[in-house]
C-alpha cells in the first residue's frame, strides 16, 4: 500500500470497457513524515470515490485489481481507501525496543 494525495481527474469518451463507471483520478505520492509530495504523478483507478485534495491509500500491480471486486479491470494501480488522519512514532522513539 501507498501513501498518495488526489492532484486532479481525468475526462475521457472512450475508454476500455472495463472502466465504465470508473473515475480515473491523478495522484502523488506523499512523504508521511514531512507531508511533502515525492515522486512523479501517475494515474490510478478510483474505487472509493474520492475527490481533488484528499489523502488516499493505493495499491500496484495485479493487487490494484483486486478493489473491483465485481468485474475484472485492467489497471496497474487502484485508490482502496481515504486517509482520515496520520498518527507518527516520533522520531526520537523509533529506535525504541520496548
Amino acid at each position: 500500500m501507498f501513501y498518495a494525495k488526489v492532484l486532479g481527474k481525468t475526462y475521457s469518451n472512450f475508454k476500455h470497457y472495463s472502466y465504465e463507471g470508473i473515475e480515473i483520478k491523478i495522484i502523488q505520492d506523499i512523504n508521511p513524515e514531512t507531508a511533502e509530495l515525492i515522486n512523479k504523478p501517475l494515474f490510478a483507478l478510483d474505487a472509493v470515490g474520492v475527490g481533488i485534495g484528499e489523502y488516499v491509500i493505493y495499491e500496484v500491480s495485479v493487487e490494484a485489481s483486486y478493489a473491483f471486486e465485481e468485474k475484472k479491470v485492467l489497471t496497474d494501480a487502484a485508490i482502496t481507501a481515504i486517509v482520515d488522519s496520520v498518527d507518527l512514532m516520533p522520531k526520537e522513539n523509533k529506535n525504541d525496543n520496548r
